[in-house]
């Protein structure tokens, strides 16, 4: 029965945004396992959601020139399961006004990175919740103007 019991898992992440005129390019980055998605990870003790995510992002993409869009947030939840134990994911993505696209990749976790147009983008994400976080931002940004 204890097998059944599903753990709860949360992470934190940045969807960064870059815009060039009119165009607004967004950062993917493929882990080694093959996916594709947006900087993310784990809080270490006492990190608030948005200083974890902030800190993964330095991180994993060497970026530390941006501005965050205060007061939104947008999300994705879905089940992993990792040595027989069943998880239930949620990721918080804080978008961020990127002001270089100069990147410097933390090769033990990324192999890999583009900075694709939005069409471009959902075509390379890898999971349907990282889709849907990526359409809510557009449709964010969008509304905006």
């Amino acid at each position: 029965m204890a097998n059944s019991i599903i753990a709860r898992d949360e992470a934190f992440g940045i969807v960064p945004i870059l815009q060039t005129g009119e165009v607004c390019q967004f950062l993917l980055i493929q882990h080694h396992a093959g996916h594709w998605g947006f900087p993310k990870g784990h809080a270490d003790p006492g990190e608030s959601a948005l200083q974890a995510a902030c800190r993964e992002f330095l991180e994993e993409t060497g970026i530390s020139d941006y501005i965050l869009i205060e007061g939104v947030s947008f999300s994705e939840q879905y089940p992993f399961t990792r040595s027989g134990k069943k998880f239930e994911k949620t990721v918080v993505y804080f978008p961020a006004w990127v002001q270089s696209a100069t990147v410097h990749c933390q090769e033990k976790e990324i192999q890999a990175y583009v900075w694709a147009e939005y069409e471009q983008a959902i075509a390379q994400l890898s999971f349907d919740g990282a889709k849907q976080v990526l359409r809510d931002v557009q449709k964010y940004l969008q509304s905006r103007e």
